[in-house]
This record gives C-alpha cells, sequence and structure tokens, in this order.
C-alpha cells in the first residue's frame, strides 16, 4: 500500500510492518520510479547486482572494525549530512572479490553513503565491472567488481512432480545458505513424492542417483526416465536447520505419476524484455512401465531361531506401510501416512487380512513386507464399511516373483467353530511386531471380551470418519508393552483373533491408537468368502443403526415378565460362557436415512432377526448374512422390545 504525504502524494511504499505495532518499513519510490519508467517505454528494467548484501552502519560501529578517522573526513567533506558507511554484511559463494566485513569508502570514484545511490551505479553497470574502493582490516583497497544481471539469478522455472514443487536456489535462499547458485533444486511446496524421503520444505534437491542437478532441465532430465512406483537416490540438504547441520543427507524416494504428471514451467517476457510474464507448461512423456520387481532378500530363508511361534508364524506375518498424499486424506489420518501389521490368509493369491489404522482407505499407496525379505507393492482389495477390518492384495507379478525366488510363504490357520471365539480367563499367545519391527510372541491371557458401551464406548470424532461400533473386542489382561500389531494364537499357531489397532479420539481431540482383538469368528467368513468367490464383490448387511448393551437385570425391571422366555434363555447361556453377566443388545443411534429409519427407535432392545435370537454383536451379523444369501437381506423380519 502507498504512504502519502499531508498533500496527497505517494511517497514511498509500505514494505512491511506487524499487526498490533506502531512501526512499519517503508520502501523509498527512487527505484520504483525508474523501474516504472522503462516499464512505461516497453524496454526492459537493467537491474544489477555485485552478489553481496549491504547494511548501513553508522561511523563509531564502523571504526570498530578498521575504518580510520580521515576516511570518515573524507566522507563528511564530501556529504556534510552523513551519518555512516555501507558495509558488506554476506556475499554470495560466486563472489571472490569482497568480503563480510568490507567497508564501502567509494564507488566509481564518488563516495557511497547509501543503498540508492549503490543501486544506481549497479543497475548502470550491469553486465560489466564497478571500481570500488574498500576498507578491510584498516587496509585500504581499490578492486573491480563484475556486475551481474539480477533477473538471471531469480528462478523463472520449476518443475512440478506428484504434488512437490521444486525452483532452483536462487539469490536469496543461496545467499542465506551461503551455497552456490548452482547448488540444487529448491523444494518449494512438499508433495507426494519428496515426503516419501523424509525431507520438509525448504530442502535442496542436489542429487538424483549420481546426476547432479542444478537447474530445472537437469532435474526433468534425471527424472525423466524413472518409472512409475520405482524407488530412486537422492541427495539433499535440510535447509531449515542448515546453519547447525550442514550434512548432506541420502534416500530413498518412490516415484509416483498417478498424481499429477512430470511437468516443466517457463516463464517468458517480463522485466527481462519489456512484455508481460506468460508462464508455458510442458509435459514430460511417461517413460514405459518396468515389470514389477520385488525388492528381498538375496537369500531369503526366514526365521531359523527364537520361539518355535514365531518360526512358524513368521511365514504369515506382513508389515504394511500406506502412503497418501495429506490433501487427499478420507479416512487416513492427518498426516497421510500409517503403519500397521496384517496376516496372509491366501498364499496363492496374495491376500492380506489387516486393520483400518494399516490402510484407512483405498485412495493411496501400499507396500507389504512379507516374511521379512521383500516388499511387494499392493492394492487395497475390501475395506470393511463397519468394522476395523481390511484386505489388501499384492501385486500379482512381484507376488509370482517371490514365489519363484523361493520367499517362505504361508496362509495362516484360521480357528473355526468354537475355537474361533475367546473368553476371558483364557490363556492364548500373541505373535507380532514389536516398534522396531522385529517379531515377537509373549503368552498373555484375555480379560474380556464384551461391546463397548456407554463410557467405554469408542468416541466420536470432530470430523467425519470412521469409528467402530457393533463389535465385540478382545482385552488383555498383560498386552505387551511394545506390541504394534500381530494375532493371538494357540499353542498350534492357529488364529484365534487378529491383533488390531484402533484410532479414536480422546477427550483433548487428539489421535491416539489403542491395540485390541478381533476374534476369528467375525472375519473368518470374510476371508472364506473371498477365497472361494474371488471375483464377487464382497457386500456387508447393516441395519444402520449403532448398538449398546445393557444388562439383561436392568432390562428385566421395566418389562415386568413380559421378555420371552426362550430369549432370555439363551442369552444367559451365551454370557454364561463367556464369564460375564447376561447383557442384551439395544438401539443407541440410528442413520437418518438408513433402513431401519420408521422401524426402529432408540431404546429399542433387539430379541431376534429372522427366528434368531439376537444374543450378541456376532449373533446380528450372522442372521443378517443369513437373509443375504437366500437373496432378502432387504426385507429382513425382526423383533424387538420398546
Amino acid at each position: 500500500s502507498p504512504v502519502l504525504s499531508k498533500e496527497g502524494r505517494a511517497i514511498a511504499l509500505n514494505a512491511a510492518g506487524q499487526e498490533g505495532a506502531a512501526s512499519a518499513f517503508f520502501l523509498p519510490l527512487d527505484r520504483v520510479q525508474y523501474a516504472l519508467g522503462f516499464l512505461q517505454a516497453g524496454l526492459p528494467v537493467p537491474r544489477g547486482t555485485c552478489l553481496a548484501a549491504f547494511l548501513f552502519k553508522p561511523f563509531d560501529e564502523l571504526m570498530r572494525v578498521g575504518l580510520h578517522a580521515r576516511h570518515e573526513l573524507e566522507v563528511l567533506t564530501a556529504v556534510p549530512d552523513a551519518t555512516g558507511l555501507l558495509i558488506v554484511d554476506s556475499v554470495l559463494c560466486e563472489q571472490e572479490v569482497l568480503k563480510a566485513g568490507d567497508i564501502l569508502l567509494r564507488l566509481e570514484d564518488k563516495v557511497c553513503t547509501s543503498f540508492v545511490e549503490l543501486e544506481q551505479v549497479l543497475d548502470s553497470k550491469v553486465g560489466g565491472d564497478a571500481c570500488v574502493r574498500i576498507c578491510r582490516g584498516r587496509e585500504e583497497l581499490e578492486c573491480e567488481v563484475q556486475v551481474r544481471v539480477l533477473h538471471d539469478l531469480i528462478p523463472r522455472s520449476f518443475v512440478e512432480l506428484g504434488l512437490d514443487t521444486l525452483h532452483a536456489i536462487g539469490y536469496h535462499a543461496a545467499r542465506r545458505a551461503h551455497l552456490p547458485l548452482d547448488a540444487g533444486m529448491y523444494l518449494a511446496k512438499v508433495g507426494y513424492v519428496f515426503d516419501s524421503l523424509g525431507c520438509g520444505r525448504s530442502s535442496l534437491i542436489t542429487y538424483v542417483g549420481k546426476v547432479h542437478t542444478p537447474t530445472a532441465e537437469a532435474l526433468v532430465k534425471a527424472l525423466a526416465d524413472i518409472p512409475h512406483r520405482q524407488y530412486f537416490q537422492v541427495s539433499w540438504y535440510e535447509l531449515a536447520d542448515f546453519r547447525r547441520d550442514r550434512t548432506m543427507k541420502t534416500g530413498f524416494a518412490k516415484m509416483s505419476r498417478a498424481w499429477f504428471p512430470l511437468r516443466l514451467w517457463r516463464c517468458r517476457g517480463g522485466a527481462t524484455d519489456g512484455t508481460p510474464e506468460r508462464w508455458e507448461a510442458q509435459d514430460i512423456a511417461v517413460p514405459p512401465p518396468s515389470p514389477p520387481v520385488p525388492a528381498s532378500l538375496a537369500a531369503p530363508g526366514g526365521f531359523q531361531g527364537g520361539d518355535p511361534l514365531v518360526r512358524r508364524l513368521s511365514a504369515s506375518l506382513v508389515t504394511i506401510r500406506f502412503r497418501t498424499d495429506r490433501r487427499f486424506c478420507t479416512e487416513a489420518s492427518p498426516n497421510g501416512f500409517s503403519e500397521g501389521a496384517g496376516v496372509l490368509v491366501d498364499a496363492e493369491r496374495g491376500l492380506v487380512l489387516t486393520d483400518r489404522h494399516a490402510v484407512p482407505q483405498s485412495l493411496g499407496d501400499v507396500e507389504v513386507t512379507i516374511a521379512g525379505a521383500a516388499t511387494v507393492d499392493a492394492e487395497v482389495l475390501f475395506v470393511h464399511p463397519l468394522h476395523n477390518l481390511a484386505i489388501i492384495r499384492c501385486d500379482p507379478e512381484a507376488y509370482r516373483e517371490l514365489r519363484r525366488a523361493k520367499v517362505p510363504l504361508r496362509a495362516a490357520s484360521l480357528a473355526k467353530g468354537a475355537r474361533a471365539n475367546l473368553r476371558p480367563g483364557e490363556d492364548v499367545h500373541f505373535v507380532g511386531y514389536d516398534n522396531q519391527g522385529n517379531v515377537f510372541s509373549s503368552r498373555v491371557t484375555v480379560a474380556a471380551c464384551y461391546l463397548p458401551s456407554g463410557r467405554d464406548e469408542f468416541p466420536l470424532w470432530d470430523v467425519p470418519r470412521f469409528r467402530e461400533r457393533n463389535m465385540d473386542i478382545v482385552v488383555l489382561a498383560d498386552t505387551p508393552e511394545d506390541a504394534r500389531g500381530g494375532v493371538l494364537c494357540d499353542s498350534s499357531g492357529t488364529v484365534r483373533a487378529l491383533f488390531a489397532a484402533f484410532d479414536m479420539q480422546d477427550s483433548d481431540r487428539h489421535e491416539s491408537t489403542e491395540a485390541y482383538g478381533i476374534a476369528a469368528n467375525l472375519f473368518g467368513p470374510l476371508v472364506e468368502r473371498v477365497r472361494q468367490q474371488p471375483d464377487v464383490p464382497l457386500e456387508v448387511c447393516s441395519l444402520d443403526a449403532e448398538l449398546t448393551a445393557i444388562d439383561v437385570a436392568t432390562l428385566a425391571k421395566g418389562a415386568h415378565g413380559q421378555l420371552p422366555k426362550a430369549w432370555l434363555k439363551a442369552v444367559g447361556q451365551r454370557c454364561g460362557r463367556l464369564g460375564q453377566v447376561a447383557r442384551a443388545l439395544r438401539v443407541h443411534r440410528l442413520m437418518p436415512i438408513g433402513v431401519s429409519e420408521g422401524r426402529l427407535r432408540s431404546g429399542d432392545v433387539l430379541l431376534s432377526v429372522g427366528d434368531q435370537p439376537i444374543t450378541c454383536c456376532l449373533d446380528l451379523e450372522a442372521a443378517l448374512a443369513t437373509w443375504q444369501a437366500v437373496g432378502g437381506a432387504s426385507s429382513a423380519s425382526g423383533t424387538k422390545r420398546r
């Protein structure tokens, strides 16, 4: 905004300020008028620089760094109202004549006491040399300084790749970090590709593989032949912490051409030739896809020592890495990244069962590390809409290569029948991963199996996001402290529950994760359907209602003997086997446009569905699955107590 005098004339531009403060920085109009005159005439604006930044210091401060008294007298003779001189604050690496601390005595044989005078001379000497007299350490020197074109040092091209934006380091960043102007490409916006490195915004990409990347054209040439989903080596500096740590870092980024193509933007016109700026884009051709080759060990042999259960299940357990761009998080955590564990349930097709913490949504990139020996890409096959379960499929070609390489792969054996359920007090074995990715086992005890209700229910999110409901969870009495994920099995290695991570929001609205077991009787039928009918999309029936548990004793107080005796007997037997008080299912919330709208109400108690008594959430799912199998899921009848 302009700064106006009392007469209404613009005398400066408001260059910087701070809200709530009485101070501001004003830019004089001398050089503004200079540039405006050239633009009005349709001519390019010459701007010069000597690759150095100056500060204005008063005479008394300059005396401390070597200024002589006669120098001050010479300046005051030429400029009586002068109070100081310009001193070099910093220089770019390309500046080999001037050094920090040099005091500018004369410029083109004239006393120079202001930035306006300095810029006038530099702009008039573009492409040539300027004669300067300096005082360095109480020694007076006279030298020639080359004047470069300032426009050439400002980036006029940038590269886009997978939501990342990079341009040349430029004059200001190079001066601040004291790096050469051709040091590398500045990461102005972190997107999907370079975020996989772990580098942050304002990093400087110096090498892609063994190719130096000083310009946008060099970077595009280095990236052009890298196919989709292939890893490539990158070297970079972290400029945000460059004053403390100047170590060059090296890592591997994963190429992604699914979000946006590799695109080079160039600026035409502008102050360099006096015409309006035009940005032109050039899309780089996508290279042909390369056959997926899994990253594996030379001779994977699995786990040879340790616990027998670890050796038995090591070929079935996998770790999962999910990543998506932050701007496309629909169900994932705000940072778009998650890691978890899963279990191989189909060794022929490479199907893996996991939770929605590890794979929260289908929009993203999924990698699976199998048997701790090989990493392959995967795709999301199914995300359960109601429960914390997901099924992913390894890339078929890469998975076949693993089998040819004889990587140990074995589908886990899932418990069936009564063994697919867990009871309080039962001893099982946890086999899974710790936070360092190591597989271990531990004997644990089941503390409880219940439907979280009341104060124990999974809290609602502030934003629309998946929340577990209508499922009995398995709580351990002695959960291993460092467990990240795995399975609960018996001594023979048969999986009886998936030890899954549940995302939730705590009372302070911070995201947290807790681990609970999901009994095999819930996901077993789902896995079996995928195995038998791999080409049939999975469908899940629901009442579109959220249920909560209520003690039958409390319910009976208001029922006055009207509860069915057969149902009471079924509830008592089921809860007795689990070692818990008799509980029923009551409607807690209804989806406004769901199938139960107008049929159920909050507070209704479910007694039966399709003549099958409902004693727990698993009974409800089994009843709905039965109706789905006979083609009547949309018209299931039921009994409720209101």
